[in-house]
Parts: structure tokens; sequence; C-alpha cells
């Protein structure tokens, strides 16, 4: 080629030179979108604007897979909530339903068949129905309205509806990576606006103080449900994350995910959640024993220079140490004698109702209508008003025969029972053990904190459980009928 035709092209492409009608077009269409953004309110900019912006956007990228790998963005920040009519939802909700409509459109109008789901699926499958039943029977003994009973009783389970989502479109090959890589970003994201969080000094310390601690305040991040249900989001990425970097090919996507679960671990300790503190370092522990189980030395030696960490700033996270060495703090703390008291309350309800629990929907409040720790027991009585949110019971493990019932205990019983038979399975035969020995550990760190709180009722921490639950299955079965990409 010579020289001149060298200069002339580049990779075999002509350069393009946009004509003058061209330039008054984008011109034109540049001086519109200014006069619609200085004229008129939000909703002309969304109708003329944003929406023929997403039209161009689907015609050039219409793989609807990438468009739904920002699924987990949606719900790291739709934590805001909005009512419609008796029923009130998160962003992050919505989002997932919107997902979960898209999936099924795709499959069903382009005549796509859908995979042979493995038996955890069908599992939780039977899960719900056992909670719809529960559901039904708390409508039928109680007289809590119905959009509360509703609204309580499937707040577990509407975030699994993406289950055949994961695993159908992100189960394995490329897609996999992507998602993983798009959760590691988001937790570095997380972690980074919690330390902003943490050094800003605006964060509400009253609750610590009172509970004699002197912390500069409790980080919760982007996630709605405060601190705890910070915690419990980091108990399911952190592990994953780091299971994740040793999937990762590319040097630069390994560092990445390195830096992703250190930040996600400094959070943890700046959440001051007790259980998110001694959940993630198992986990991670755990994971890097199978990991590296022929040496050993290297998680032995993680964990010592993680423990020199923290006697390093023994001060600062002086309310997480105390569970090695304060005993006294420890059993005087007030969150664990509210504990005590409430869960001794729960225990007792379970006992004098077991079939048909208090009801889904029913109204909370505290023994002598206070708030003082010696009056924490927590009481129930059917609403006949709008509830806005609901609590009280900070223990799932509980929460689910105390409310439900029977059908209810059996829908927890199934849902563990569909957690370990994926995790048997992987174990066995799984296309990646490594990687899903991470979010093994994840969901596991995630399970056992539920006994002593109540995380998956909050929408963002419930969705990220249903979106690395179905990571876990995707890795435990990758065939039952689906292609290679």
């Amino acid at each position: 080629m010579s020289s001149v035709s060298a200069g002339e092209y580049r990779r075999g492409l002509e350069a393009y030179k946009p004509s003058w009608r061209t330039w008054i077009f984008v011109i034109g269409l540049t001086l519109v979108f200014f006069y619609l953004y200085k004229s008129f309110p939000k909703a002309v900019h969304l109708a003329f604007v944003g929406v023929p912006l997403l039209f161009i956007a689907v015609y050039h990228v219409s793989d609807p897979r990438s468009w739904l790998l920002l699924l987990p963005v949606a719900i790291t920040f739709g934590k805001a909530t909005y009512e419609f009519g008796p029923f009130y939802t998160a962003v992050a909700t919505m989002a997932v339903l919107a997902a979960v409509l898209l999936y099924f459109v795709v499959k069903i109008a382009g005549y796509r068949s859908f995979p042979r789901f493995p038996v955890p699926v069908y599992i939780l499958l039977a899960a719900f129905l056992a909670q719809v039943a529960s559901a039904f029977v708390s409508l039928h003994y109680h007289d809590s309205l119905v959009g509360n009973t509703l609204r309580e009783a499937s707040k577990l389970f509407i975030a699994a509806s993406i289950i055949p989502l994961i695993y159908d479109w992100y189960g394995r090959g490329e897609w996999l990576v992507r998602i993983l890589k798009i959760l590691t970003l988001l937790l570095i994201v997380m972690s980074l606006y919690g330390i902003y969080q943490y050094n800003a000094g605006n964060l509400d310390t009253t609750g610590e103080q009172a509970s004699g601690f002197d912390l500069a305040g409790r980080v919760y991040s982007t996630i709605a449900g405060g601190p705890n249900s910070y915690s419990g989001v980091l108990e399911l990425l952190v592990p994953t994350i780091l299971a994740a970097m040793f999937r990762f090919r590319e040097k630069i996507w390994k560092i990445t995910a390195l830096a992703a679960v250190l930040l996600g671990i400094q959070n943890v300790l700046y959440t001051f959640s007790r259980g998110g503190f001694l959940t993630v370092t198992l986990a991670c522990f755990v994971f890097l024993v199978y990991r590296n189980r022929k040496k050993i030395w290297v998680p032995v030696t993680t964990l010592v220079l993680f423990a020199v960490v923290l006697l390093v700033n023994a001060d600062e996270f002086k309310r997480q140490l105390t569970v090695f060495g304060d005993t006294r703090s420890l059993i005087m703390d007030t969150s664990l004698l509210h504990r005590y008291t409430s869960y001794k309350g729960f225990v007792n309800g379970i006992v004098r109702s077991p079939a048909v629990g208090v009801g889904w929907g029913s109204e909370e409040f505290f023994h002598g209508r206070t708030s003082l720790y010696s009056f924490w027991e927590v009481r129930h009585e059917d609403s006949i008003n709008k509830i806005n949110r609901f609590g009280g019971l900070n223990s799932l493990i509980l929460e689910m025969p105390y409310k439900g019932g029977l059908f209810s205990a059996l829908s927890l019983v199934l849902l563990i029972a569909a957690i370990v038979v994926a995790s048997i399975k992987l174990l066995r035969s799984g296309s990646d053990k490594s990687l899903g020995m991470g979010m093994i550990s994840g969901v596991a760190a995630f399970g056992v904190h539920q006994a002593v709180d109540n995380l998956t009722q909050w929408p963002q921490t419930g969705a990220f459980f249903w979106l690395v639950f179905g990571l876990l299955i995707s890795v435990a079965y990758p065939c039952c009928g689906k292609e290679v990409d």
C-alpha cells in the first residue's frame, strides 16, 4: 500500500466525513434538547428525549442479556420506595419484576424453549407454594388486612423469581464471567461510598452511644435497612468475589477483585455488625482453606495478618472484639438483651399457636407500649389498618413459624433443603468447584446471620441473596439441557 493510501485509510476503513446536512441535523437536535431542558418539566424530557434514546440504544444493543446485566446496578441503587394503593414497593423490587417479565416475554414471544431446570428450583417452587398456603391460612384465621397479609407473606420469595433468569442466561460461559465482573465493580462502588460515609462524620451515633459504644457511626452505603442489612449484602458478595478473583483470567480483573474484597472487608468492620464480622471472616477463611488445602499456610497467614490489623485498631473496633474478650460488655449489651427478651417471647408464641401462628400482616408493639429495654418483648395483634413497614422479628428462623405457623415452617425447611442439595451437588460434580465454594460460603454466612437477624425483608438485600443463590445453582448444575455459549 502506498504512503498516500496508508494516510487515507486505517485498518481498511475509510474515514467518515459528515456532510453539512448531517451537521445541521445534529445541531438542530441539540438546540431542541436544550429548549426542552430549559422550558419543560422532567416528564417531557422523558417522553421526547429519554424514550427515543432508549429505542436507539435497544436497536444498537438488541441482546436482552446485555441489558439485564444492569439489574445488579438497579438493585444496588434502588432503595427508594413508592406507594401503589395498598401496596408499596422499592425500585429494586420493580427492577427485579421488570427483568423477569422481559425474560418471559423474550422466551414466549420468540418461541424459545425453556431449559430443564434442576432439582433445587422445584424445591424452591414447593417452598413458595407452602408460603402461599400459609398466607391463606392467615387470611382465614386472622382479621388483618388482605394487603398487609399478602405483602408481608411474600417479602421473602418475591425476588426468587429471578432464579430461572439467572440459571438460563447467566449460568455459564462468558455471561457468568460478565455478571461476576458487574458484581465486582458494584462491591467497589458500595465500599468506597461506605468509606466516604464513615469519614464524612454525619452518621447517626445516638443508638451506639446508648449501647455503651463511642463509634464514628455505622455505615450502610447504598443499602436501605441500615448497617445490618448492608452487612448481609457484604456476606454474600465478599466471599463470592474472592472466589471470582481466581476465576478471572485477566490480571487487571484479578487485581480489581482483590481490591473489592479488601474494601468489602473494611466495610464489614465499619458496619460494626458483630454478626457480619464473624460470618464474613469465617466464610473467607473457609474458602481459602478449601482453595489452598494443600498449602494451609496461605489461609493461616491471611487470618493472622487480619487479626494483627484488628489488634492494632482495637479501640476503633471494640464493638466487634467484645465477642472474643470482654464478656461483661457482651452480656450487658442492650442489643443482646433485646434479642434474648424478644426470642423468648417468640418461642413462647410458637408453642401457643404452632399451626397458624400469629398471622402474616399482624401489627407489632412492645409489651408495656414502651421501647425501654426491660419491656422489649414484641407482641402482635390483628391489624385492621395499613402497615407501611413490617419489623419486630430480628430472626428469620423464628419469624417463619411464629407468624406463618406450620406451613411457613415447612417453607423455611424446603428453602434450606434447596441450598443443601445445590451445595452437595456442586461439591460432587459442579462445573467450577472453587467458584461455587465461594458462593456456598457467602450463602452459608448469610444464612447463619438470619438466625439472629431478618435481612431478607429488605428488598435490596433479599434480591442479592437470590441472585447469588441463582448463580450457585447454575454452577452446581452446568448441564440439564443448557447449550454451550
